[in-house]
C-alpha cells in the first residue's frame, strides 16, 4: 500500500509540474531576445515545452531513492529552430526537490563543461543523498539536464570519437589525419540519418535551458556553469535573461571572441599554471632542496620524449586503440596539463616528474589509465565539435600563428591548438550567434583558479570588470572548477551565500586563505605496494597474507587468555622462561607492522594516488621495523622455550603456538621485505 501511495505521489506531482509549465502567463515568442527574432523561426517562437516524467535512465544502476525527490523526465525541443520542418528531441531531465517547503536560492540549474560532458547518471543521485550536500538540497531545487547530443539526450551522433593521442601513434602528427577522418565520416554518416548537425550550437543549448526552465514552470532560476559551462551560461543570459536570477560562472570561458591571439590564452595558462606551482614548490623548503625548478624540469621532460616516444603496451583499449599508448612530447605536456587541472595532484606531480624523468613504465601506464579519457557513447563529441567551431574557441590561422610566437615552446606540445585542423579541414559552419560580449546587470558570481591552465584568472577578472554586479572570488594554488574543487569548506560557503543573496557583497577572504600545497618529495621507491593495491582491486586477495595475520590474532588472544584460564582452574602453567610474554609480543609486533602498512599503502593511495606508482609515504617503512622486531621477539621466544624445558605434549595449544605463531610472523615479515618496505 505504501508503494502505491508513493507512484500516485510522484504521477501528481508530474501533473502538477506539467500544468504549472503550462499555466505560463508569458509565452515563450513573447520573450525571445533580439539574438533569437532574427533567426528562431515563426513556427517555433511560439513553441511551448512540456515536462514529461519517466523513469530515471539510469534507474537500475541508481541506490535507492525517493521519486518524489528525484524527478527524472524528458523535454521535447526542436533540434533546428531556424527549420519550420525540424523535428523535435528529447533532452533527459533529473529534478532534485528541495528539502525546504520554501527555499532561499529557488532552484539552481547545472550547466555541465566539456563541452560534452554529461550531467546524469546514477552518481549524480548517490551524490545528492550524502550528508555533505544537505545545505544546496535544503537552500533550492536543483536541476540537471543532458545537453542535446550528450549522455541520455538526444541526438548520438559522433559518440565515442578518439582523441588524436588514443589511436596508438604519435600525437602529433600521426593522429591528427586519423582524428580527422574519425570526425569526418561520423559527421557524414549523422547528416545521412537525418541529424541537423549544425545545430549542436551553444546558441541552441541556450534555448534549450530557457525552454527547460519554462516547462518545469519556473519564472526565474539561478544558473550554476562550470567551464564551457560558463561560455552556456553567458549565452543563455542572452537569450533568457528576465528568466534568469543570478548567474554562478566556475572558469570562466570568454562567450565574445577572444581577440588576437585566439588560442594563445590555454597556452598562456598553461605557462602561469606551470609556474604558479614551481613558485609554490620554490616557496616550500624541502621542495625547493629535492626537485628545483619543476616548469623547467617539466619542459626538459617533454623535449626528450619528443627526441625518442616511449611506446606501452597492454592498456585498456577502451581508452587506447589497440591497447597502445605512444608517449611523445605532446602527450607527455597535456598529461601534465589534465593534472594542472585538479589541485588535489599538485602535492603529487614531484612523483609525476620523477616518473617521467625516469621513464618509469609502471607509473607511467598508471597515469595513462587515469588520467586518458575513457572512449564510450556518454560524452558528446559531436556537440563538442559543433560548438568548439561555431563558437568562440574557433582559431584563424593568423591567431595560431600569433599564439605561437607569444609561447614558442609550450605551444607546440598543445594539443587544445589542433581544434583548428579540425574547424578548417572537417567542419566548418556560420559563427554562433551568441559569441558576442556579454552585457547584463543580472547578479554575477565568478570562481577563478590561479593555477587554471585552461581558463587562466584573466579571462574571469576580464568579465568582472566589465559587469556591475558581478563579484569575483580567486582561489590561489587551485586549478580548474574552483566552488567544487573547495566544495566541503570555502567554495560550497561562498556559492550558497551567493544562490540565497545575489546581490549583497560576499566575503570571499576564505579564498584567499587557501593554503601551498603540501609536496611530497620524499618516498620509499618501489612499485610493489601499487601491484599489491591493484590486486586488491581486482579480487586477488592475498589468503597466505590473511591466514597469518589470523594466526598471529589469535595468538594474541588465546595466549593471555589459556595463561589467566590455567591460574583460576589451579592447573600448572609452564613458565617457558618468559617464552610466552616474549611470543605474545611478537605476536602484536608482527600484527602493528602489517597494519601500519596496510594503513599507510592505503594512505599513500588516497591523499597521494600518483605518488603510490612509485613509492609509498615514508612512515610506511615503520611497518617493517615492527614486523622485524616480531619476529625477532618469536626467535628469542623459541630459544627460551626450548632452554625451559617446560614444553610437553601434556600443553598441546602451547606446542601449536610455538610453531604457528612464528611461521605467521616470518611470513608477514617476508612480505613487507617483499614490498620493499625494507632497508635491503
Amino acid at each position: 500500500m505504501a508503494v502505491l501511495v508513493r507512484i500516485w505521489t510522484a504521477v501528481l506531482c508530474a501533473v502538477g509540474l506539467q500544468l504549472s509549465a503550462q499555466a505560463q502567463s508569458v509565452a515563450p515568442g513573447d520573450i525571445l531576445q533580439p539574438v533569437d527574432r532574427e533567426t528562431v523561426h515563426p513556427v517555433w517562437q511560439a513553441f511551448e515545452p512540456e515536462f514529461t516524467p519517466y523513469v530515471c535512465p539510469f534507474h537500475e544502476a541508481a541506490p535507492k531513492y525517493d521519486p518524489e525527490e528525484f524527478v527524472c523526465g524528458y523535454v521535447l525541443v526542436p533540434e533546428d529552430r531556424t527549420d519550420p520542418r525540424s523535428r523535435l528531441i528529447k533532452l533527459s531531465v533529473l529534478k532534485i526537490t528541495s528539502t525546504s517547503e520554501a527555499p532561499e536560492a529557488g532552484a539552481i540549474v547545472r550547466l555541465t563543461g566539456g563541452p560534452g560532458g554529461p550531467s546524469l547518471g546514477a552518481g549524480r543521485i548517490r551524490a545528492y543523498q550524502a550528508p555533505d550536500t544537505r545545505a544546496f538540497r535544503e537552500a533550492a531545487d536543483l536541476i540537471f539536464f543532458d545537453q542535446r547530443g550528450i549522455g541520455y539526450s538526444e541526438a548520438a551522433f559522433c559518440r565515442a570519437v578518439p582523441r588524436i593521442f588514443q589511436f596508438g601513434v604519435p600525437s602529433m602528427p600521426d593522429g591528427m589525419p586519423l582524428w580527422q577522418e574519425a570526425f569526418r565520416k561520423c559527421i557524414a554518416e549523422a547528416r545521412l540519418q537525418g541529424i541537423a548537425v549544425d545545430a549542436y550550437s551553444t546558441w541552441q543549448n541556450a534555448l534549450d535551458v530557457r525552454d527547460i526552465r519554462i516547462a518545469l514552470g519556473y519564472d526565474q532560476w539561478t544558473l550554476f556553469g562550470v567551464s564551457y559551462g560558463t561560455e552556456l551560461g553567458q549565452a543563455v543570459l542572452e537569450v533568457d535573461e528576465a528568466g534568469t536570477r543570478a548567474a554562478i560562472l566556475d572558469s570562466v570561458v570568454p562567450a565574445g571572441p577572444w581577440g588576437p591571439g585566439g588560442w594563445e590564452a590555454p597556452v598562456y595558462g598553461f605557462r602561469t599554471a606551470l609556474m604558479a606551482l614551481s613558485e609554490a614548490c620554490a616557496e616550500n623548503t624541502r621542495c625547493a632542496r629535492d626537485v628545483g625548478d619543476m616548469s623547467a624540469r617539466f619542459i626538459a621532460a617533454f623535449e626528450s620524449y619528443d627526441a625518442d616516444p616511449l611506446i606501452i603496451e597492454d592498456q585498456d583499449p577502451g581508452t587506447y586503440l589497440g591497447g597502445r599508448v605512444v608517449l611523445d612530447g605532446t602527450l607527455a605536456a597535456s598529461a601534465v596539463f589534465q593534472a594542472l587541472y585538479i589541485n588535489d595532484l599538485y602535492p603529487d606531480f614531484p612523483s609525476l616528474l620523477k616518473a617521467l624523468e625516469t621513464r618509469n613504465t609502471d607509473a607511467i601506464a598508471a597515469y595513462a589509465e587515469t588520467l586518458g579519457r575513457r572512449i564510450d557513447h556518454i560524452y558528446g563529441n559531436g556537440m563538442e565539435l559543433v560548438a568548439n567551431c561555431r563558437g568562440s574557441s574557433r582559431v584563424t590561422p593568423e591567431e595560431r600563428a600569433a599564439s605561437e610566437q607569444a609561447e614558442p615552446q609550450l605551444s607546440k606540445w598543445m594539443s587544445t591548438l589542433s581544434w583548428l585542423e579540425i574547424c578548417s579541414d572537417v567542419y566548418t559552419a556560420a559563427t554562433d550567434p551568441v559569441v558576442k560580449v556579454l552585457d547584463t546587470d543580472v547578479p554575477i558570481l565568478i570562481g577563478a583558479g590561479l593555477a587554471d591552465p585552461i581558463t587562466p584568472p584573466v579571462f574571469g577578472r576580464e568579465l568582472a570588470d566589465r559587469l556591475p554586479n558581478a563579484q569575483i572570488a580567486e582561489f590561489p594554488h587551485t586549478g580548474h572548477g574552483v566552488f567544487l574543487s573547495h566544495f566541503d569548506g570555502c567554495g560550497q560557503d561562498l556559492l550558497l551565500a551567493f544562490a540565497k543573496d545575489p546581490m549583497a557583497p560576499l566575503d570571499t577572504s576564505c579564498a584567499s586563505a587557501i593554503p601551498a600545497p603540501a609536496f611530497q618529495t620524499r618516498l620509499i621507491h618501489t612499485a610493489a605496494p601499487y601491484r599489491f593495491a591493484l590486486g586488491l582491486q581486482a579480487g586477488q586477495y592475498p589468503i597466505g597474507l590473511i591466514v597469518a595475520a589470523f594466526t598471529l590474532l589469535v595468538g594474541v588472544i588465546a595466549l593471555p587468555a589459556g595463561w589467566v584460564a590455567r591460574r583460576m582452574e589451579g592447573r600448572s602453567t609452564p613458565t617457558l622462561a618468559l617464552g610466552r610474554p616474549l611470543m605474545w609480543g611478537g605476536a602484536l609486533a608482527s600484527l602493528i607492522g602489517l597494519g601500519v602498512a596496510v594503513h599507510m599503502i592505503l594512505k599513500t593511495a588516497t591523499q597521494h594516488p600518483m605518488a603510490l606508482p612509485i613509492g609509498v609515504l615514508p612512515a610506511t617503512g615503520l611497518g617493517f621495523w615492527f614486523g622485524l622486531l616480531g619476529f625477532a621477539l618469536m626467535v628469542a621466544a623459541l630459544v627460551r622455550a626450548w632452554r625451559s624445558g617446560g614444553l610437553s605434549w601434556r600443553h598441546p595449544g602451547i606446542l601449536v603456538a610455538v610453531v604457528a605463531l612464528p611461521v605467521a610472523s616470518a611470513f608477514v615479515l617476508g612480505r613487507l621485505a617483499s614490498l620493499g618496505l625494507g632497508p635491503f
